[in-house]
């Protein structure tokens, strides 16, 4: 019995008889069938509903429709309109009685055109992707919109379904397009679950979101190989150094180029600083409280045991800090692909002797944190200039090209190096560095160079689009992860790693198939670059729901 009554609604409220005891006696009810809008609004509350609201307005109680639409949770408009429904259906007119006036709102929805169901669902699926709507501000859209409601329930379910239909949308697209892939691969939580990604960096599609029970050498395996099942010809892995990464390949029985991401390495360096210089910190003022303690009060014993090794280890760590800090520089430039000063695009040996100079001058540092960073740095030591390997093979050609259409050697570098370096100060500007004057007289000086010169204009372009091209850092899947967890975090939670996977395959069909508003892919979506056709430049429409 209890479970019958289990989702009857709940009034702190009493009416009088029988409007109240009729109330109690409600209980929970089967859905009505698909052609009624509130299909958990059942027949007996509907009934009790039409009951209270054809009551004569004398005999009525105050505030009785505000609750009928409290308690049923849906708006007093629909409470008005059950009531009408009813009134003309199966009420006999009374002479003398006048008809409940409706508000104003209920008359001017009974004037207007009907909504669709499909342009509600087009509508929900919208504010969620772009627009980033948590559930209960959907239904206020859809109130203030179209004077419609759909319950919390409805809007959940509505997501998790489009999501299954977009994982299977997803699963028969043909990647082929996209050729050999060197993909962008990263983590993150949400729920404690791991998500994983794959990205391919030119295009910015989305290869694979995947939501896993964990983030194992197999379960990284398994993703890989799904990946490839789509059409993905994986060439190369650029990514960071997770430890179960090496070890996925292997459980894939994969042998892939890898590039272990900069910015990660850069960003450790610094905080490897960071720890050097709190260390310095500490031991100075530690030398400045023995020099006041032995001010006030001389003690030749203290002077040796403990003053004189606390300035020796004081030095210490500051020439350590300074030392770290001098070769922090030569590591980043270790890491470049074009020298932003002179426009140089590096060549692998002169990268691997300043990395390796580096690494034998750091190892020579005491300090427990530099003395870890190192240790991993050797470790990944073959994985940390794969990039220019990579850059090799398409600029191998375009030198070629370069040789025909400029006459001299030396006109030839300068060419190579104006364009590399005006590259270059714009990537630094991007990233945050203060070189806009200089990137603005760089591409300057690149225009006046291919000014009436279609053959140095195309040569120029190519380049540009080679350095852009060849995989370096791993920041465009970061981007990416920013935006997954944005739109994550706007559903709170999740009930189950399914639930979680089906709005995580919507968020990437979503994503690979909306255009880019601004940046160098402008214009058009991730698909688009990729030559990837699903039939359709409307998301929605692969999931079912066209707009006309």
């Amino acid at each position: 019995m209890s479970s019958l009554y289990s989702s009857m609604p709940q009034s702190s409220m009493a009416w009088p008889e029988p409007m109240e005891t009729i109330y109690q006696m409600l209980g929970a009810e089967p859905a009505l069938p698909a052609r009624f809008k509130r299909r958990e609004l059942g027949l007996s509350a509907r009934m009790y509903i039409a009951a209270v609201g054809n009551l004569p307005p004398d005999t009525r109680p105050w505030g009785s429709m505000t609750w009928l639409s409290t308690v049923f949770d849906v708006s007093r408009p629909t409470v008005y309109q059950i009531a009408a429904q009813a009134r003309q259906q199966w009420l006999e007119p009374v002479d003398g009685v006048a008809e409940p006036a409706a508000p104003a709102a209920a008359t001017q929805k009974a004037t207007r055109t009907p909504v669709s169901e499909r342009r509600i669902k087009r509508t929900l699926l919208t504010l969620a992707l772009p627009g980033n709507a948590a559930l209960r501000p959907m239904q206020a859209v859809l109130q203030a919109a179209f004077d419609e409601s759909r319950s919390v329930g409805f809007i959940s379910e509505l997501l998790t379904s489009a999501g299954q239909q977009a994982g299977r949308v997803l699963a028969s697209l043909d990647y082929r397009p996209l050729g050999r892939v060197i993909a962008l691969r990263d983590e993150t939580f949400f729920q404690g679950w791991p998500i994983l990604f794959l990205v391919e960096p030119r295009s910015g599609v989305i290869l694979l979101g995947h939501v896993g029970k964990d983030r194992s050498a197999e379960t990284w395996g398994t993703a890989l190989l799904v990946a490839q099942d789509t059409g993905v010809e994986l060439a190369g892995l650029v990514e960071d150094m997770g430890r179960t990464f090496p070890q996925s390949l292997k459980a894939a029985g994969m042998s892939l180029a890898v590039q272990k991401d900069p910015w990660h390495i850069l960003d450790w360096a610094k905080r490897v600083r960071r720890d050097l210089e709190r260390a310095a910190l500490t031991a100075l003022a530690s030398v400045y409280r023995l020099e006041d303690q032995l001010a006030q009060t001389w003690d030749s014993s203290c002077f040796d045991t403990t003053y004189v090794p606390a300035v020796a280890k004081c030095e210490c760590l500051i020439t350590q800090h300074d030392t770290f800090l001098c070769w922090q520089a030569h590591l980043g430039d270790a890491l470049e692909m074009v020298d932003w000063r002179a426009g140089e695009i590096r060549d692998p040996a002169t990268n691997a002797w300043l990395l390796d100079e580096t690494l034998q001058a750091l190892a020579a540092l005491t300090h427990p944190s530099v003395r870890k960073f190192v240790r991993s740095l050797r470790s990944y030591r073959a994985q940390l200039l794969t990039y220019l390997d990579w850059l090799a093979v398409g600029l191998d050609p375009w030198r070629q090209r370069l040789a025909a259409n400029v006459p001299t050697p030396a006109a030839q570098v300068c060419f190579e190096r104006t364009v590399a370096r005006a590259w270059r100060l714009r990537q630094g500007v991007i990233n945050g560095q203060h070189w806009q004057r200089l990137a603005h007289e760089a591409t300057d000086l690149v225009a006046l160079l291919v000014a009436d010169q279609p053959a140095y204009r195309q040569l120029a372009a190519d380049l540009t689009a080679l350095l852009d091209g060849t995989p370096h850092a791993s920041s465009l899947i970061e981007t990416i992860n920013g935006i997954v967890k944005t739109y994550l975090q706007a559903r709170q939670a999740f009930r189950n790693p399914e639930t979680a996977q089906a709005y995580l395959n919507l968020l990437v069909l979503w994503h690979n198939m909306r255009s880019f508003q601004r940046g160098k892919r402008a214009g058009h979506s991730p698909f688009q670059w990729a030559n990837i056709t699903p039939g359709t430049d409307d998301w929605l429409t692969l999931l079912g729901y066209p707009a006309a």
